[in-house]
């Protein structure tokens, strides 16, 4: 197996029938095993210094540069043969204080350990930028996209999540905060603890204070609480996207998001079904739209050069 094609798979740009044969590879012997696990080893090591294609600065503070390498991350990616690590870091410094940011590419996960010792997970397509070290007397980050945080209790310092929209202000907790700048949908969902989420745009949406097990959804431009139905879609720090009676199109929302791709529905029929499942990231969408067909009837055509799925 060629060095190049391991390194494409690793980058997440292989088509998927180059990741199936080099899974296929990988598995054919111990000896093939062994240079996959040297490979990725290699590529792990290796600090990227990119910014990310997709993020959007508009809400983040400007004048940045790049960095050196600073604080272990780890990237949790969840693939077919085994478990492996995979580093993507992205860094950049402030004039008058260093930060750091972190891009995830699409199908990964990330896993980095701040300087309180606050665990954070990141999920595909997500940014987080945090500073080197929390100095001050708050503890603030900025996130874009999906991040499951376990945050370090410091009660004279308040750990703020920054978002486009609303801020989530924590002393020590769990919760989950889906905030994609490029998407609608706001929600945070509170494990354990208290959390307090209040908008950084409008003064007339009064805050949301959480207690366990509720969660806050932004709806029609109004913070709404409920219950967490299912703990199950917190799994994404598994590598699982986990689908519960959602709809066919809220799934394919979801699958667009994750997998990087754009998706158009073309038979009607579909948007009735409510599937229930769990589908691997690492599997790619091919695999998911597949094991949908079973109980199906459609098919789909992919357009790699305009990154566009159509299901008819």
């Amino acid at each position: 197996m060629k060095k190049e094609h391991l390194y494409k798979y690793f980058a997440g740009s292989a088509s998927p029938d180059e990741e199936k044969e080099i899974i296929d590879w990988a598995e054919a012997s111990p000896e093939n095993y062994k240079v996959y696990l040297k490979e990725r080893k290699m590529w792990n090591s290796v600090l990227v210094n990119i910014p990310s294609p997709a993020e959007d600065k508009t809400w983040m503070k400007k004048d940045t540069r790049k960095i050196n390498f600073w604080k272990l991350t780890t990237v949790a990616a969840s693939i077919a043969l085994l478990f492996a690590m995979f580093h993507s870091l992205f860094f950049t410094e402030k004039q008058e204080e260093r930060w750091q940011t972190i891009w995830v590419p699409p199908g990964q996960r990330v896993q980095v350990i701040l300087d309180d010792s606050t665990v954070v997970w990141l999920n595909s397509r997500s940014t987080l930028r945090y500073p080197s070290s929390f100095n001050s007397d708050r503890r603030e980050v900025q996130l874009n996209g999906e991040g499951y945080f376990e945050v370090a209790k410091d009660e004279k310092k308040p750990f703020i999540v920054q978002t486009s929209r609303y801020n989530v202000t924590v002393l020590g907790t769990n919760f989950n905060v889906f905030a994609y700048g490029d998407r609608s949908f706001f929600e945070t969902a509170l494990i354990r603890g208290a959390v307090q989420v209040s908008s950084n745009n409008h003064e007339n949406i009064p805050a949301v204070v959480l207690k366990p097990n509720e969660k806050v959804t932004e709806i029609n431009g109004k913070l709404e609480t409920g219950m967490i139905d299912n703990f199950d879609h917190f799994r994404w720090k598994e590598g699982l996207i986990c689908i519960d009676g959602e709809s066919f199109g809220k799934m394919m929302e979801k699958f667009s998001l994750y997998f990087d791709v754009h998706i158009k529905i073309e038979n009607p029929d579909l948007l009735e079904y409510s599937p229930t499942g769990k589908f691997r990231q690492s599997d790619g969408i091919d695999h998911a739209l597949k094991v949908l067909q079973k109980d199906l009837k459609f098919n789909y055509i992919r357009d790699h050069e305009l990154n566009e799925i159509i299901i008819k």
